[in-house]
């Protein structure tokens, strides 16, 4: 089996099949949600994503950027994170749970390691995806501060799968079916909203009349 440090793959393992429940509007954040930006902002993107998306890696690690300068750092927009880990699925729950497992601060750090090594992990032939999983969750791990120890520690609880589980079935239940996907103030932001950009161009007729009427 592959090592990094001390560091083991852990075994994959396949979620059951959630069941839909559709909702209308969704709350903007969540106790167990990692956030990024001021607690007290009057906007809230609640953005569901999955650590195997590659419209989400693109979405953070280009678009998001820009967006963090103009809304987040000026204190006018927080941003909640939701997972829905989707194919390969079993991929993306091992990453979802490196990402959780690293302290909340360094959530965002995780993910932005995950996304980056993406094409990595893609280009790995078949005979050497466990070896390029590991070495991709290794990288992630190393982001969020975490050690060898402390990332197997975290494989090895089972309780950190079970609660991927539940919030991919939250994620279902909200009306949520692909990544990525945007509410903001907990309502919708329409597909048809983000068909040419995903950035401040898209945002910002969204989020500007929301912060001009406060």
């Amino acid at each position: 089996m592959a090592r990094h440090g001390r560091f083991l793959l852990p075994v994959l393992i396949a979620l059951a099949a959630p069941t839909v429940a559709w909702a209308q509007s969704v709350e903007a954040v969540r106790a167990d949600d990692r956030t990024v930006g001021s607690v007290t902002a009057p906007v809230t993107l609640t953005v569901y994503l999955s650590t195997t998306c590659g419209h989400c890696a693109a979405w953070h690690t280009e678009d998001l950027p820009a967006l963090k300068a103009r809304y987040v750092d000026t204190g006018q927009v927080r941003i909640a994170y939701r997972d829905l880990p989707t194919p390969p699925q079993q991929v993306a729950v091992v990453g979802t749970v490196m990402a959780r497992c690293a302290p909340a601060e360094k959530y965002d750090a995780v993910l932005d390691a995950l996304f980056l090594g993406q094409a990595r992990l893609q280009a790995a032939p078949a005979e050497a995806q466990r070896e390029a999983v590991t070495r991709w969750l290794f990288a992630g791990g190393m982001a969020g501060g975490l050690t060898p120890d402390q990332m197997n520690a975290c494989f090895a609880d089972q309780a950190n799968f079970a609660e991927v589980q539940d919030r991919a079935e939250q994620a279902l239940a909200d009306g949520v079916s692909s990544t990525p996907s945007f509410f903001i103030n907990g309502e919708r932001v329409p597909d048809a909203a983000l068909l040419e950009s995903r950035g401040v161009a898209a945002f910002a007729p969204l989020i500007q009349p929301l912060l001009d009427g406060r």
